[in-house]
């Protein structure tokens, strides 16, 4: 019996930034997880969507058009490391952005959507991350050895992706549909925001 493949959407970490960073964190002797995720495999997950069906993508792509339409590129600043599950044995190392407004707007944008589409949405708080390892495997406790990054990794958001997951690849995520910020014309734009008198609202 073949395994439905899952889905996400998410924003990826540009590719000539996810490599350094996995250098620097990988590098480092006090972090001893059991897998490294590949650098081209990073991304901000915005929706976890699960199995899906053709018809039901096709749908949520419509929406996820006009979000991304009318939203602008953002900046993004990678700051700091954090983790997930037991402290001394941690399941999940990742590195976090610092807050941002246009973000948490995008991801409520996007979640809407996704449920309007009829995807089951995750009712845990949207807590922003990039997953850099998994499974904790040193001979001692982690110990929460959390420094700040010594280099911010920034970079402006342009897109979002519908990204497919593979298993048994490496990377494993594929790109199934990308959805740019900010194509709606200037002049659709300024057309919209108008009354049919002429005025702005």
């Amino acid at each position: 019996m073949s395994v439905k493949p899952h889905y996400f959407i998410g924003i990826p970490i540009p590719a000539e930034l996810s490599d350094p960073l996995y250098q620097t964190v990988s590098s480092r002797p006090e972090f001893s997880f059991h897998r490294w995720v590949h650098p081209l495999d990073y991304h901000i997950t915005l929706v976890f969507l699960g199995s899906a069906e053709k018809e039901q993508l096709a749908m949520l792509a419509g929406s996820l058009k006009l979000i991304s339409d009318e939203t602008a590129p953002f900046q993004l600043a990678i700051k700091r490391f954090g983790t997930f599950g037991k402290p001394s044995e941690p399941r999940i190392l990742h590195v976090e952005p610092e807050y941002s407004a246009a973000l948490f707007h995008v991801r409520e944008q996007v979640k809407h959507a996704a449920d309007a589409a009829g995807f089951e949405i995750e009712k845990r708080p949207f807590h922003p991350h990039v997953t850099v390892a998994r499974k904790w495997n040193g001979s001692a406790s982690f110990n929460g050895r959390l420094e700040p990054l010594e280099d911010a990794v920034s970079f402006t958001a342009r897109h979002f992706t519908i990204f497919q997951t593979h298993l048994d690849r490496l990377p494993k995520y594929e790109h199934q549909a990308v959805f740019h910020f900010g194509e709606r014309p200037a002049a659709e734009k300024q057309d919209s925001e108008m009354n049919a008198d002429g005025t702005d609202y």
